[in-house]
C-alpha cells in the first residue's frame, strides 16, 4: 500500500503534524510520500492507496486554497482519505464542512483527527491560550494516528466497512457569532491591506509573493500587483500573512481602525468573549493542556500591539 500525506502550512503547526503522522505510517513498513499541496496535482493522486490531509482551520473551515484544491479533483471511486487540522479553540465547523466535501468528491473519508496549534491573529491575545501546541505529546499522538489509518485503511480492503465513521452533522456554535460579524462586513474583516512600494525590498525579498496562498501579489510585472484588487487586497477570508511577514512594513493595514469598529460588536467584559468562553470550557473539560501561565493572556495584549515591529512573525524553517 502506497501512502500519502498532503498539508497546507501557513505557520508550521500543521507542518509538524503532517511531518509526525508521516513518520507514523513509515514506522509500519509502508511506503509514505510527504507534500505540501501546492506540490501536488489531482493527477497525482492515481499512484497512492491512502491519502491523508490537513490544513489549519479558517473562518470555521479549510483554507480557501485547500478548497479549491478539493474542488479540482476529478471524482474518485471510493479511494481512502483521512483528514486532520490544528487550530485555536473552536475547530467544531471543520470537519462537517472538509469531510461532507470529500464525500462528495467520492473518498471514503476513514477517519479525522484535529490538534491544537499556535495561533497568530493580529487582533487576538498574546500569548494565546494554544501557544506551545503542537508539543511532545500531540506529535506522539500524530504518530498513533498515522499507524491507526494504516491500520484501518487495511481491515476495512479485508471487509470491515463498518469502520467508515459517519459524516460528522454541522453543529450551531459560538464560533458562528463572530463569523456572522465577520461576513456582514462585506469585506475583509481586518481592513483594507495596503502596498508601499516605497518600502519594498523587492527583488531582494519575496516573502509576501511566496506565501500569498491566493497568488495574490505579483511583484515582478509593471506596474506591480498586489492583492485581491490588484492594488489592495481585501481577501475576504481576512489573511493578513503578508502584513505579518514583511520585514519592512510595506505591507499595512489600521489595526486601531479595526478594533474601534468590531469592539460594538464584541461583550465589553473579555469574559464573554466567544474565544475566551470556548477556550474556558476546553480547558475545564481536560481537552486543552496549557502551557502558558492563564494569568499571561489578556486581551488588553493583542498580537499587533505586542509584535509592534517588522517582521511581525518570521516564517519558521522546514524541519
Amino acid at each position: 500500500m502506497k501512502s500519502v500525506v498532503i498539508y497546507y502550512s501557513q505557520t508550521g503547526s500543521t507542518r509538524k503534524i503532517a511531518q509526525a503522522i508521516h513518520r507514523g505510517i513509515i514506522e509500519t513498513n509502508e511506503q509514505c510520500d510527504l507534500t505540501a499541496i501546492k506540490d501536488v496535482t489531482p493527477r497525482d493522486l492515481d499512484h497512492y492507496d491512502l491519502i491523508g490531509l490537513g490544513s489549519p482551520i479558517w473562518m470555521g473551515a479549510e483554507p480557501p486554497n485547500v478548497r479549491i484544491w478539493i474542488e479540482s479533483l476529478p471524482k474518485q471511486q471510493g479511494k481512502h482519505i483521512f483528514s486532520f487540522n490544528t487550530h485555536g479553540v473552536m475547530p467544531e465547523l471543520y470537519f462537517p464542512a472538509v469531510v461532507r466535501r470529500l464525500n462528495t468528491k467520492g473518498f471514503a473519508v476513514i477517519g479525522m483527527r484535529d490538534w491544537y496549534g499556535d495561533y497568530y491573529s493580529q487582533t487576538a491575545p498574546r500569548p494565546y491560550f494554544t501557544d506551545g501546541h503542537p508539543d511532545e505529546i500531540d506529535l506522539k499522538e500524530a504518530e498513533d494516528f498515522g499507524r491507526e489509518m494504516v491500520s484501518i485503511s487495511k481491515r476495512i480492503r479485508a471487509g470491515e466497512a463498518n469502520l467508515i465513521p459517519l459524516e460528522p452533522k454541522q453543529v450551531l456554535t459560538p464560533q458562528l457569532l463572530v463569523l456572522v460579524e465577520f461576513y456582514r462586513s462585506g469585506h475583509n474583516p481586518h481592513g483594507l491591506l495596503k502596498y508601499h512600494p516605497e518600502k519594498c525590498n523587492y527583488p531582494k525579498c519575496r516573502l509576501c509573493m511566496d506565501h500569498c496562498l491566493m497568488n495574490y501579489i505579483d511583484l515582478s510585472v509593471s506596474p506591480r500587483v498586489f492583492g485581491s484588487n490588484k492594488t489592495e487586497c481585501d481577501m475576504w477570508m481576512g489573511c493578513t500573512f503578508c502584513e505579518m511577514i514583511c520585514p519592512t512594513g510595506a505591507i499595512s493595514c489600521d489595526w486601531e481602525a479595526f478594533v474601534e469598529r468590531f469592539s460594538a460588536s464584541m461583550p465589553a467584559n473579555p469574559s464573554d468573549h466567544p474565544l475566551q468562553k470556548a477556550a474556558d470550557a476546553a480547558i475545564a473539560s481536560g481537552r486543552l493542556r496549557l502551557l502558558v501561565p492563564k494569568e499571561k493572556i489578556r486581551w488588553d495584549r493583542l498580537y499587533y500591539q505586542v509584535y509592534n515591529k517588522h517582521p511581525r512573525f518570521k516564517i519558521p524553517k522546514d524541519e
